[in-house]
């Protein structure tokens, strides 16, 4: 909306000695068609009269001058509860939250929107990086270009400070997939624990934890020998709790072929649930979970974690993360010439580049597997 500057209405620049600084009135009319008027400042004459023609300008471009005293705070809240809060599943929203009320807020949130500059942007990810994982850096990115790109929609701002911001390179941790052996070892030690059937089954299909978690007996065609994966475990930050919810990602949702060796399994891991249900009788949850706590609710993720850290100690091989296992299905699969993309489908992977950078690591064994096919391509030379 183009701004209309009253006859008279205007002031010239004057000095205040009091303050040592230039000052002005002028008139405008903002983008709801009121006429406002405000007092522009400057260090000097013209740095006022500079001031004055960029506030007319940014007000004409439509800028909502009503809120130029908003903090980025202030922003991400309204935010969160206006565009974010009806849109996603409760755990992811409190996921959101999360990011916001602990890491955004903390360094950046003090600012006033319209000053918020690339460069604080660039600094706080890059302080960030040195304690965060890649995988929050990127939702923390992620939720600053959705805000700030709606500020500009909303006119709180012209244009978005997070262009071309560059996520630091995050040193991953070391991962290495589990040999033969060390599997033989996990699930021996795992025996006859409720736990066994979940890392059996983690083993063979390479399904995250929190997509095992919600896996339920409808899911399963043991028949057809096939995983439906639809959901996900993941935790409420509001209720304190673990349910059921998304899958990480939309590809992750996916049909995958199972072994027979993991439907022999499935079918003895039900006949044993199927007698803690009876002896519980209507004190069984009726979640119809795969694998679920004694009284058939949600296993809690961090409860896993916890006994998988105790069964590993106690087989006796090297620390590794219930994550690993996925890692070991993997790298069986590449190591073994599985086809690439086939693996990333199964995986749920939504693109190609993932599978090859996250689970492409070489298995022992695999240099000597490249030293002999050049040798035999060459031989005779």
């Amino acid at each position: 909306m183009a701004v209309r500057r009253e006859n008279g209405a205007g002031t010239k620049p004057r000095f205040d000695e009091s303050r040592c600084r230039w000052w002005q009135k002028i008139s405008y009319t903002d983008n709801a068609g009121v006429k406002r008027r405000k007092t522009i400042y400057g260090g000097s004459e013209g740095e006022c009269k500079q001031n004055a023609k960029t506030f007319i300008k940014n007000v004409d471009d439509g800028l909502n001058v009503s809120a130029e005293k908003m903090t980025v705070k202030q922003w991400l809240i309204t935010w969160l509860k206006t565009y974010k809060k009806p849109a996603l599943e409760i755990t992811s929203y409190a996921a959101y939250e999360h990011q916001v009320d602990y890491h955004i807020i903390p360094k950046l949130g003090g600012i006033t929107l319209k000053n918020l500059k690339r460069v604080q942007i660039q600094e706080f990810f890059n302080e960030k990086a040195k304690s965060l994982s890649p995988g929050t850096l990127e939702l923390i990115k992620a939720i600053l270009v959705n805000a700030l790109n709606m500020a500009v929609i909303d006119g709180y701002i012209l244009k978005s400070p997070a262009v071309s911001i560059k996520l630091p390179a995050v040193k991953g941790k070391s991962v290495k997939p589990l040999s033969k052996d060390e599997i033989s070892k996990l699930l021996k030690a795992a025996s006859g624990k409720r736990i066994y059937s979940l890392i059996y089954l983690a083993v063979y299909t390479g399904m995250r934890k929190g997509e095992l978690a919600a896996l339920k007996w409808s899911d399963v065609d043991l028949k057809g020998r096939k995983i439906h994966v639809r959901n996900g475990v993941k935790y409420n930050r509001t209720e304190k709790k673990y349910q059921i919810g998304s899958t990480k990602t939309p590809a992750a949702v996916r049909d995958i072929p199972i072994s027979k060796a993991a439907v022999a399994e499935l079918k003895k891991h039900k006949a044993r649930q199927s007698k803690e249900r009876l002896a519980l009788g209507d004190d069984y949850g009726n979640n119809n979970l795969v694998f679920a706590t004694e009284d058939g609710g949600v296993w809690s993720l961090n409860s896993v974690a916890l006994q998988f850290s105790a069964l590993v100690k106690q087989s006796g091989i090297d620390k590794r993360t219930f994550h690993d296992l996925r890692h070991t299905f993997a790298s069986i699969c590449i190591s073994q010439k599985v086809n690439i993309k086939a693996l990333s489908e199964y995986l749920g992977h939504s693109n190609i580049t993932i599978t090859y950078d996250v689970y492409g690591h070489l298995l022992p064994g695999d240099k000597e597997d490249i030293s002999d096919t050049i040798t035999n391509y060459l031989a005779g030379i």
